[in-house]
C-alpha cells in the first residue's frame, strides 16, 4: 500500500467550522457547487438542521458530506430517518477511504438519533463508486424505486436521467 493511500485511509473527520467550509468551497469549484451552496451549509450548520463533515489528509480537505436531521424526503421524515446528503469526494482523491471515514462518521452520528440511515443516490455512471461503496455496506433500496423530487417514477414514464432521478437507500445502524 503506497504513502498516499495510508494518508488517505487515516483522514481526520471533522465537523466543518465556516474556515473549512470556505476551503471546500475552493476545492470543488470545478463542479457544479457554488460558493452560494457552501454558504447555505454555513447558514444551515449554524441553526442545527444539519452537521457537515469534512475528511481532511495531509492537512487539505478532500471531501464533505451533510448529516440532515429532518429530510427533505417524506419517506425518511415519516420514520424519523436522518439522510446523508451530498457526500463528495475530490475526483483525484477517489477510491483511497475519504469517503468511506465519512460514511463512518456521518453513520455514528445518525446512530444517535437512530437505529436507521438514509441516503439517495443518482442512477448513471458518475454515481458508480458511490452505488458500489453504499452496496457494499449493506445500504438497500427503501422500496419506493426511482424518484424526482421524491415523488416515485411511474412505470413507463419518460425522465431525463441527470442529477434528479435517484434511489433512496437505508441502513441499519444497530440492532433492534
Amino acid at each position: 500500500m503506497d504513502i498516499e493511500r495510508l494518508a488517505v485511509d487515516e483522514a481526520i473527520v471533522t465537523i466543518a467550522d465556516a474556515a473549512t467550509l470556505s476551503e471546500l468551497a475552493v476545492a470543488f469549484r470545478t463542479w457544479p457547487k457554488p460558493v452560494a451552496v457552501f454558504e447555505q451549509y454555513t447558514r444551515r450548520s449554524r441553526s442545527d438542521e444539519i452537521v457537515v463533515l469534512a475528511a481532511r489528509t495531509g492537512g487539505t480537505a478532500v471531501g464533505y458530506c451533510l448529516v440532515e436531521w429532518d429530510s427533505s424526503y417524506s419517506p425518511f421524515v415519516a420514520a424519523g430517518i436522518p439522510e446523508i446528503v451530498d457526500l463528495n469526494v475530490l475526483r483525484d482523491r477517489q477510491g483511497r477511504g475519504a469517503g468511506r471515514a465519512l460514511l463512518n462518521r456521518a453513520e455514528q452520528l445518525a446512530a444517535s438519533r437512530s437505529d436507521r440511515v438514509g441516503l439517495r443516490v443518482g442512477l448513471y455512471a458518475d454515481y458508480g463508486r458511490a452505488q458500489r461503496l453504499y452496496a457494499r455496506r449493506g445500504y438497500v433500496p427503501d422500496g419506493a424505486g426511482v424518484t424526482v423530487d421524491g415523488v416515485p417514477v411511474s412505470p413507463g414514464s419518460t425522465i431525463v436521467l441527470d442529477d434528479e432521478p435517484v434511489l433512496a437507500l437505508t441502513r441499519a445502524l444497530r440492532n433492534t
